[in-house]
């Protein structure tokens, strides 16, 4: 009886173990077929391994999902002329984009180039070495937007790939296969079963939702199919619109290089946090371009600013107040970029400190259902001992309806975000509308600060940089 149980039991997990040999053998043998088909309509192998250069211009109309002045659509269009030349062998990119809407005003580039990379403004003729350049990350973006592009990486990351079944595009059926490029979440690539032509694309990013790629209107340019239109879509929605105009392996090499008249900065190296003590009890907290304010009163702190890292930044503060809970945290704006911190915020049982409109926006930004927010219609003042706060609206600017910033009167302390910043001492840059803007409203408020504190620097400015910046930026206009 014993060795006929044995007997089933093995026969048991043979045969499973034949199965699900099976199912992996099925899932690589389909992978393997629709990639050579996809492969074989997109001109070949040696055709696209051939593929090392190119040069992109195109059209678009973007909209500022979660980066308009107001925090509900409908969204701000920024409608943009703009340029990619790539070349793979080299490990070069270059991009530039220039507005076209007559609300914002801008120009700027990246060229990534080995030891000579650096982002570039345009507008005030200024270029900033980048020092670690990352041809694979910066690029990967565009690569994404390039049916051609992502079935070369295809070729180069078949071993990464998957088959997940059949779907239906615009009623078609379409085999369905991910993609792991080196960076960013894996990416399913919807191909047309008649066609074998790349449709579709999308990626879920934690956090932030599904990002949606379409590709239209493909035409054959040296002997590639290359899709004239995309279609980016975040949950859903349109997010931009573009129309698009291809060379195929040109020489890029004059584009890889800043002019000669070009003012070029001392670039800025990426380092670790650091806290700096900016005045008795006034912390600035950050690293890596993104910052927050920490003041000390009498029994608690008062956090202003929410980028990215922080919890990192509160960590440094506790090293120096460890007996102090924050008791506020103060959002300067609606922005994605600007409302990560109410997590953390919420998980030291902070009250939330926001415009009044943007209060829904940091809602969703935490599961946490205890959180408090406290509105700031015009100004809240915060008093303890000899200290004060001054907490008030500086909108509307281009960039925001409603800005929040923190004035310390007596210490002449400013801290704001996304309107004024140095990236190194000395360097002052025009200003833009958005900053134009901002120097109105604070002098408007009676606003006299002496130093001026950025969420992207760590640099102190003061007034009187400011005011050069505005008088650089009207010579622009």
């Amino acid at each position: 009886m014993n060795s006929l149980i044995i007997l089933f039991i093995g026969c048991f997990f043979a045969s499973s173990f034949v199965s699900a040999h099976n199912l992996t053998q099925e899932s690589i043998e389909k992978t393997q077929a629709v990639i050579s088909q996809v492969i074989e309509a997109y001109g070949g192998s040696e055709k696209l391994n051939q593929l090392n250069s190119l040069i992109i211009e195109f059209e678009s109309i973007n909209l500022a999902i979660n980066q308009s002045q107001r925090p509900d659509p409908p969204w701000d269009e920024v409608k943009m002329s703009e340029s990619t030349k790539i070349n793979f062998e080299k490990q070069q990119f270059v991009t530039q984009a220039q507005s076209k809407s007559d609300n914002r005003s801008f120009s700027f580039g990246t060229i990534i180039n080995g030891e000579k990379s650096f982002e570039i403004n345009y507008r005030t003729n200024i270029a900033v070495p980048i020092a670690e350049p990352d041809f694979i990350n910066t690029a990967a973006g565009f690569i994404r937007t390039m049916p051609a592009l992502l079935v070369k990486k295809l070729i180069q990351r078949a071993h990464t790939s998957h088959y997940l079944g059949e779907a239906a595009v615009d009623e078609k059926p379409h085999d369905v296969v991910t993609l792991v490029m080196e960076v960013g979440p894996a990416i399913s690539l919807y191909f047309d079963k008649k066609t074998h032509l790349l449709n579709k694309a999308e990626r879920h990013i934690d956090g932030f939702g599904m990002l949606g790629y379409r590709f239209y209107d493909y035409i054959n340019v040296d002997g590639i199919p290359f899709n004239q239109r995309f279609v980016l879509l975040t949950n859903d929605g349109n997010n931009s619109k573009r129309n698009i105009n291809i060379q195929v392996n040109p020489s890029i090499i004059k584009y890889t290089a800043i002019s000669k008249d070009m003012t070029v900065e001392t670039s800025v190296n990426p380092g670790s946090i650091t806290r700096q003590k900016i005045s008795d009890g006034v912390y600035l907290i950050g690293g890596d371009g993104t910052y927050a304010m920490f003041i000390e009163m009498k029994d608690h702190v008062i956090a202003v600013g929410g980028t990215a890292g922080i919890p990192e930044r509160i960590a440094l503060l506790k090293e120096v107040l460890p007996n102090k809970p924050i008791k506020y945290g103060v959002m300067t704006h609606h922005h994605s970029d600007h409302i990560l911190g109410v997590q953390a915020y919420a998980d030291e049982g902070a009250v939330v400190i926001a415009a009044e409109s943007h209060e829904n926006v940091i809602r969703s930004a935490t599961d946490n259902k205890k959180l408090i927010v406290e509105t700031v219609k015009k100004r809240r003042i915060f008093k303890s001992g000899d200290r004060e706060i001054r907490i008030i609206d500086v909108g509307p600017t281009q960039h925001s309806e409603h800005l929040l910033v923190a004035y310390l009167p007596k210490e002449g302390i400013l801290f704001q975000a996304d309107h004024f910043n140095l990236s190194n001492a000395g360097n002052i840059r025009p200003a833009s509308k958005s900053t134009q803007d901002f120097a109105e409203n604070i002098k408007s408020a009676k606003i006299k600060a002496t130093k001026i504190f950025s969420a992207h620097s760590s640099q102190v400015a003061t007034h009187n940089d400011l005011a050069k910046a505005i008088k650089l930026g009207k010579k622009l206009n």
